[in-house]
Parts: structure tokens; sequence; C-alpha cells
């Protein structure tokens, strides 16, 4: 399954946007000064110019970091909701205790 693109739904409230197939911008001027868009129960918060944006998904293990453009969020938004997981060079590593 390929990625595909999505495009953006212009401004409107948050609650058209909660089934919208592609990112819905509900917002001009969000929490960091950019837009905010709603995308499949995630919130996308980007700083002013849209090129650096955060997710916001308090489930998701990537919540609260950085990114780039709202493109490069939306297909982990679609990868972990459809198959709980991460992409392959993208996964956490999760460190084992040390034996003393």
């Amino acid at each position: 399954a390929g990625v595909r693109p999505h495009r953006v739904i212009p401004t409107t409230s948050r609650n058209q946007c909660i089934q919208a197939a592609d990112p819905c911008n509900t917002t001009v001027e969000g929490p960091l000064g950019g837009p905010s868009y709603a995308y499949r129960g995630a919130t996308i918060d980007c700083q002013k110019g849209g090129y650096v944006c955060r997710l916001v998904m308090p489930d998701h293990p990537l919540h609260g970091r950085g990114f780039g453009v709202v493109g490069t969020i939306t297909p982990l938004v679609d990868l972990w909701l459809d198959e709980q997981r991460l992409p392959n060079y993208m996964r956490l590593a999760m460190s084992k205790p040390k034996k003393r």
C-alpha cells in the first residue's frame, strides 16, 4: 500500500473535521503560531509558515514530537491507526535494563 498524498481542507470547525479523510485546517493561528489541523482524531499544530509541525495524539508513541510539514505526519497517524505500528525506519529503541 503506497502513501496517498493528502490535500488540506480549508479552515472549518473541528467537529466537521473529525471524519475527514484529509487534514482539515481548524485554525489559521494555533498554539505554535501557525495553522492547526485535525486529522483522524489527531491534532497537528504548526509553527508560522507551516514547515515545522507537532503531532498531538496522546495514544500515539510520537505524541508531542515535532516533524516537518503536515504531509509528513499524516502517514504516521494512518499507520498507527490502521496497523498499530511505526514505519520500519522509525522504530522506537527500547532499552533493556542493565544487569549489575
